[in-house]
């Protein structure tokens, strides 16, 4: 079966300088992978097999979500970029009192992210590529994600560790496929209604360390310790 390149995957086998002949592999960013062979002229490939998620990098366990409000400039692209490589599978953009960023649906903000963030699974040789999804607001998020997730928020003030929560309740994730969402706030803080409002969910308060962390190093912190312990 032949299939057609992408304009922008073909260019970018030219600048590689591949040549016809030569096997890649397809994916199509929802999960599924092939072996194919490009055809002359790069702009096309013919598909020899179908490859298992697991052979192509993606790495089995529970869904893990990030719902997060956003950092200023080029630290968007930053936290996108990495929290991908880490095998998030949605990013949720939400919008706290203090937040500083507000997105908005349909924006062309939010459609350079999703670019970057199909480039980013490419790179780190995923098959499917997270959503970045509409933003929302705080008590929308929890209404919505509490009945059937677990959710986490990251506070310097918890008292128990991020890596300790998972542990324990890593048998109820997996034995219930349940999604973990991290919730990562503003930087400067959880309102007291927003944290009263967590706390009426049933959520989860956890910290990483010591210290307040800027908003993207937070979620890539957060996300590397979820992907380390999700996945064994």
């Amino acid at each position: 079966m032949r299939v057609d390149l992408p304009p922008t995957e073909a260019s970018h086998a030219r600048v590689l300088r591949l040549r016809a002949g030569v096997e890649v592999e397809l994916f199509d960013g929802r999960g599924r992978a092939w072996r194919a062979v490009l055809d002359p002229g790069l702009r096309s490939a013919t598909l020899k097999e179908e490859v298992s998620a697991h052979a192509s990098g993606e790495a089995p366990g529970p869904a893990l979500v990030l719902a997060t409000a956003w950092p200023k400039g080029k630290r968007a692209a930053f936290l996108v970029e990495k929290c991908t490589e880490l095998g998030v599978s949605r990013i949720v953009p939400v919008n706290f009192e203090r937040s500083v960023v507000l997105k908005q649906a349909g924006s062309q903000g939010l459609a350079r992210l999703q670019r970057i963030a199909a480039e980013a699974a490419k790179q780190a040789a995923r098959t499917t590529v997270p959503e970045i999804e509409a933003p929302v607001r705080f008590e929308h998020l929890l209404q919505r994600e509490s009945p059937r997730a677990l959710l986490l928020l990251l506070d310097p003030r918890a008292e128990t560790p991020l890596i300790e929560s998972l542990t324990d309740a890593a048998p109820l994730i997996r034995g219930q496929a349940r999604p973990v969402i991290l919730i990562v706030g503003p930087e400067g803080g959880f309102t007291d209604d927003e944290l009263a409002c967590a706390d009426e969910h049933a959520v989860r308060r956890v910290r990483l360390g010591r210290h307040v962390l800027r908003v993207e190093t937070a979620a890539v912190t957060a996300c590397a310790v979820c992907a380390a312990c999700l996945q064994t």
